[in-house]
């Protein structure tokens, strides 16, 4: 937890910034985030209604959106939504408490004496999965947790989150009017003080799309206007999805990965400056997912292989955008050519795709 000035911990006492250790008996109804982040805090009242969040990534690196002065910066804000719900307090509803070890998957793999050390944030989406297909109520479109406002076009400055940065053309978040340099102030009709809280809207907007109200300050002028979403909006990119810790639930698997290479190491094994290549360090052999690493083996994969592309693709930013990549785009049934470098030499190997 970031410690801020004490003069602030005193003015704010009377709510609470709360951080998620360890997911064991936590109220999922209450603490309610991306479970996938790093990092994620709550600003809240004693009551258990949440002000605002903080948090939040996409497929660069974790910390680019944390400091502490953004986070000060929203906590100094919340103090004005915390004056302003004492005048009118809306509790929210006292519900029975659901906790990770109440979702089904997670409860029969306590029962079957598989209970993790630590509840990790990203097992509750892991749970949820698990649940869902079992029941046969699961879509590949539910994989598209907390959008990032870049699916409708929106970037907002990290140091300043309420400050837009830039709008994509042809976008969404362009034809509602926005601008860079706007100040964002309400989206869906929510006071948002962070991109975290945009997401949180977001998030309870459905993939078929609808129409998102929107309020920002231009130039010290309010303005209007509406963010309307075509059915599929949340879909990303491989790249969004990976660096979410549940995208490696996800089938089909090549059933082998490794780490990139260094810039050292690319220049030693005679490839241009830049070039992305990761070594294969593992073949899974283990758990229920121990048919793909004997898969890509009986390909002819092997551990210290140097993968350099996958069906003809090569720009993958890390091998965690390739673990992605493949999730999204292989079907199994199909082959997918893998380009390798072996004692100097480049070798196609056709790994049949298999769930």
């Amino acid at each position: 937890m970031v410690r801020p000035p004490a003069e602030f911990v005193e003015a704010a006492k009377d709510y609470v910034c709360v951080r998620v250790l360890d997911m064991a008996g936590v109220d999922l109804g209450v603490f309610r985030f991306d479970y996938d982040l790093t990092f994620a805090a709550l600003l809240m009242n004693g009551d258990g209604t949440i002000y605002r969040q903080y948090g939040g990534r996409d497929g660069g690196p974790a910390e680019a959106r944390l400091s502490i002065a953004s986070l000060v910066r929203a906590m100094k804000e919340t103090l004005a939504d915390h004056e302003e719900y004492g005048k009118s307090p809306r509790p929210p509803k006292p519900a029975p408490v659901r906790a990770i070890e109440q979702i089904p998957a997670m409860a029969r793999q306590i029962k079957a004496g598989k209970a993790p050390k630590c509840f990790h944030c990203h097992m509750v989406n892991e749970s949820e999965r698990r649940t869902a297909q079992d029941a046969k109520r699961w879509s590949r479109d539910s994989i598209w947790l907390w959008p990032d406002p870049a699916r409708v076009g929106l970037a907002l400055d990290p140091a300043d989150q309420t400050l837009v940065k830039e709008i994509a053309a042809r976008s969404p978040a362009a034809a509602a009017g926005l601008r860079a340099g706007d100040r964002l102030a309400r989206v869906g009709g929510r006071r948002v003080r962070t991109i975290a809280d945009v997401q949180w809207v977001l998030e309870e907007t459905p993939f078929a799309g609808g129409t998102l109200p929107l309020a920002w300050e231009r130039g010290g002028e309010a303005k209007e206007g509406k963010v309307a979403l075509r059915p599929g909006w949340r879909v990303g990119s491989p790249l969004d999805l990976s660096w979410r810790a549940s995208m490696w639930g996800l089938s089909p698997k090549p059933g082998f990965g490794g780490p990139r290479l260094s810039p050292e190491d690319v220049a030693k094994a005679g490839l241009p400056a830049g070039a992305f290549a990761f070594r294969v360090q593992y073949i899974v052999d283990w758990g229920d997912e121990a048919h793909t690493g004997r898969n890509a083996a009986k390909a002819g994969i092997k551990k210290g292989d140097l993968v350099l592309s996958a069906a003809a693709k090569a720009d993958f930013e890390s091998e965690l955008h390739f673990q992605a990549w493949f999730r999204l785009t292989q079907q199994a049934g199909k082959t997918c050519e893998i380009e390798v470098l072996r004692g100097g030499k480049r070798e196609k190997i056709r790994l049949p795709v298999v769930e």
